[in-house]
């Protein structure tokens, strides 16, 4: 747990200048015990499902959700800001299409940019009844591996750190990238980025300079995300 905390706060630290915030990212995965439904039943769960994120977003412990494109199991994202990664947990599985086991909720400490969500949380409160304004952002995510480092607070496993956090620092300050932070105590995950524009392919081809990736530390794999436009955008 120790390693896990040291590795938050010295990713956090990749771009000094940027304030930081505390937040709990979580997939949306398919449930494992999904079945055939029919069309009908389907159309109402998704429904309910999404006047649940609604509720989320208007309670303000939601500021950001959206679907991932073409990924047979993490099948979109949820962002939850001022409540504790157990709270979102439960919060998350009244969702009904978790509660009918359509999906699971997987979800872990993320320390990222500060904002998130804001400026889509002012444009809704202006525009009631609205729908924000919708674009494609590739999510770039970090698979663990059988090599990734154990112990987060050794000397090669610092140096690993420094590239990466040198790496990411470029992506933000370039503005190729949106958000970037580590997902804390997730037994499958190191991290996420969120990158501007559609192209999946040339962010797996960008992310093969990143130690991690070369260094077989984490497996990457991207996917295009649909959601608000503002959400990442600074406030």
């Amino acid at each position: 747990m120790l390693g896990r905390c040291i590795l938050g706060l010295l990713l956090a630290a990749a771009c000094p200048a940027q304030q930081m915030d505390d937040y709990v990212f979580a997939f949306l995965r398919a449930h494992p015990e999904r079945s055939e439904i029919s069309r009908e039943q389907a159309i109402e769960i998704q429904k309910a499902h999404m006047a649940h994120i609604g509720k989320m977003a208007s309670d303000g412990v939601l500021v950001a959700a959206g679907p991932l494109v073409d990924s047979p199991d993490l099948r979109g994202i949820l962002i939850f800001r001022g409540i504790t990664l157990e709270q979102a947990r439960r919060t998350a599985a009244e969702d009904p299409a978790v509660v009918a086991k359509r999906l699971r909720v997987d979800p872990a400490a993320w320390r990222a940019p500060a904002g998130i969500g804001r400026r889509v949380a002012e444009w809704s409160k202006a525009n009631p009844g609205g729908n924000a304004p919708m674009t494609k952002r590739v999510l770039l995510i970090y698979w663990k591996t059988p090599a990734t480092p154990a112990d987060w607070v050794s000397p090669e496993a610092r140096e690993g750190v420094a590239g990466h956090m040198e790496f990411v620092r470029k992506a933000l300050a370039t503005g190729e990238a949106l958000a970037a932070g580590p997902m804390q105590g997730s037994e499958e995950f190191v991290g996420v980025m969120v990158y501007r524009g559609e192209d999946a392919g040339a962010v797996m081809k960008k992310c093969e300079a990143d130690p991690f990736v070369a260094r077989g530390w984490a497996r990457p794999q991207a996917f295009v995300l649909y959601i608000a436009e503002a959400t990442f955008e600074r406030p």
